[in-house]
């Protein structure tokens, strides 16, 4: 396997608190917990650089599963989990470009869990950096009761993504009910409604009104989401692999 993806493969593989492989987007698709129009969104976005968070408030929700797979999507940067607080500050001064990544926002002894201070410096990364992490919230009103996050700083995440578990005769379904992108302007008001979707099984609505990808990002997103579909690829490190090689493309 190449140096770079298995790296980043035990990254994502450090998320894992319940046992099983990592998902991949495949998997996510296959469940049904986003349709393609919003994979490619996403990878649009997030392949740009975009930081992001993964919120819902219920624990076993998937928060941490869709941040694994959503990571597959990072431009061809390290990933740096936030160990501790000297991490953090550390990278506020490191000039080359890398993904922090925060295993929860919240308190906690696990790790890669930060809180507080360490949640606004690692808010402040985005100067240089991108981060992903995920968090207890339903809402982005959930998001600003947690300390170190305010209408000052949210501002320096690009996109909000919740998650809603419903429960039916077939089980519990875990799916992304909405995601917020910022466009501008001023604390949580930046935030505009990308997607949504009408629980428990009904369709994602899309509102056709992003800011932060270009039409041409979205198709050069579908071509690679076609080659993940064609090709079956399942694994985080197949995944991976296919948006390594198609990344030299995305701004052509």
């Amino acid at each position: 396997m190449d140096p770079r993806i298995e790296s980043h493969v035990m990254e994502i593989d450090r998320c894992n608190q319940r046992g099983g492989r990592m998902l991949s987007i495949r998997d996510l698709l296959d469940a049904g917990t986003l349709d393609r129009k919003m994979s490619e969104y996403l990878l649009a976005a997030i392949s740009g650089g975009r930081s992001f968070l993964v919120g819902a408030m219920p624990g076993g929700a998937g928060k941490t599963t869709v941040m694994g797979a959503l990571l597959n999507f990072i431009p061809d940067i390290d990933i740096v989990p936030t160990v501790n607080g000297d991490v953090i500050r550390d990278g506020l001064d490191d000039e080359t470009p890398r993904c922090y990544l925060a295993h929860e926002i919240g308190r906690g002894r696990w790790y890669a869990y930060i809180w507080g201070r360490d949640v606004e410096n690692f808010l402040h990364l985005t100067c240089r950096h991108m981060v992903a992490g995920n968090l207890h919230a339903d809402d982005i009103e959930d998001v600003l009761s947690h300390d170190g996050i305010d209408e000052s700083n949210i501002t320096k995440l690009d996109l909000l993504i919740f998650l809603s578990v419903n429960g039916g005769l077939r089980g519990r379904s875990r799916r992304i009910n909405s995601i917020l992108e910022n466009q501008g302007g001023r604390g949580t008001l930046a935030f505009k409604q990308i997607y949504s979707c009408r629980p428990p099984d009904g369709p994602f609505v899309y509102s056709g009104r992003p800011k932060l990808v270009t039409e041409r990002e979205l198709e050069w997103a579908g071509e690679v989401m076609e080659s993940v579909l064609i090709d079956d690829l399942r694994t985080i490190g197949e995944v991976r692999s296919a948006v390594l090689k198609a990344l030299p493309s995305r701004n052509i």
